[in-house]
């Protein structure tokens, strides 16, 4: 299973920042016994003056854990927490966990929470344990989470499209005047005796050139459109094959990062459009918006 993630909006709308004032540091006492306040206080007090760039956030329904992000990112690095983590746990035996999409710790099967974390009782390894982990997802990893469900929409709209064909086939090929219409063409030099059919020639033959119209590979660009400093900055990779469940193929190559002066006319065009669309609809030979920042653009 892959790791959970968490997006930096629904972080900045509903969890309560962490910051090291004196008056944050006193609500992160929040335990029990002194030793287990002190040792997630060192931890985490630390860990802030490692990482002063990013920030810290509260989970809303568990204080216990702690969201670390930056914020012109999708979604956050991983999270950090102190409770007893174990599977079967009885809340006897606290760790300081990291959380991260960049951790796989085989001491626990994949589809485990757990398989995702790094775990001790040690601030100072705990620290170590979430510098060596805590990254923003890539380019890549951004594109490995969306691949799958847009390459869905595309072969999806491309079977609705053969649909339309197939049907507008059939409505030529089943007619019950095609013998007599397909004598009277031979005769008549393409002249349609039946107007309904001559209709639903047209029709067909429309159909054929809109599909004939459309390339047989759809090859798609990544988009993330984030800002940072103030300035709207799009990181921009590949995605190969969308039309291909079983074979598309996300870019391994370096993204390309442009801001709204550099980014091509191709890209910025098809944006537009995308921005007036509904999330997850797909329009044809345009591209896909999946999330407020993401976007497939057809090449």
């Amino acid at each position: 299973m892959s790791a959970k993630r968490k997006l930096v909006s629904e972080i900045e709308a509903r969890c309560l920042e962490v910051t090291p004032e004196i008056e944050e540091v006193q609500k992160l006492r929040l335990f029990y016994d002194r030793e287990d306040n002190d040792r997630w206080e060192e931890f985490l007090l630390g860990l802030m003056k490692k990482l002063p760039t990013c920030k810290f956030a509260r989970d809303a329904n568990n204080h216990r854990k702690v969201y670390v992000y930056f914020p012109s990112d999708l979604y956050a690095m991983g999270w950090v927490g102190y409770n007893d983590y174990r599977i079967e746990g009885e809340g006897t035996y606290k760790t300081i966990a990291v959380y991260s999409h960049t951790i796989s710790n085989d001491k626990y099967s994949s589809h485990n929470d757990q398989h995702h974390m790094l775990m001790s009782t040690n601030p100072k390894r705990a620290i170590k344990n979430a510098l060596s982990h805590l990254r923003p997802y890539t380019p890549k990893e951004l594109n490995d989470c969306f691949a799958y469900p847009v390459v869905r929409k595309v072969r999806d709209t491309n079977r609705e499209n053969q649909e339309k064909v197939e049907d507008a086939q059939k409505a030529v090929t089943q007619h019950n005047q095609l013998q007599a219409e397909l004598r009277a063409v031979v005769a008549s030099g393409y002249q349609f005796v039946d107007a309904d059919f001559g209709s639903k020639v047209a029709a067909f033959l429309n159909e054929v050139d809109e599909y004939a119209l459309q390339t047989s590979e759809v090859n798609m660009f990544f988009v993330r459109a984030y800002l940072l400093n103030d300035q709207q900055m799009f990181d921009v990779t590949f995605l190969e094959n969308a039309h291909n469940s079983w074979d598309y193929r996300v870019s391994t190559d370096p993204a390309e990062r442009y801001t709204a002066d550099t980014l091509p006319e191709h890209l910025s065009g098809k944006l537009s459009v995308l921005m007036m669309c509904e999330l997850d609809e797909y329009v044809d030979g345009v591209g896909i918006r999946m999330n407020d920042g993401v976007f497939y653009v057809n090449q």
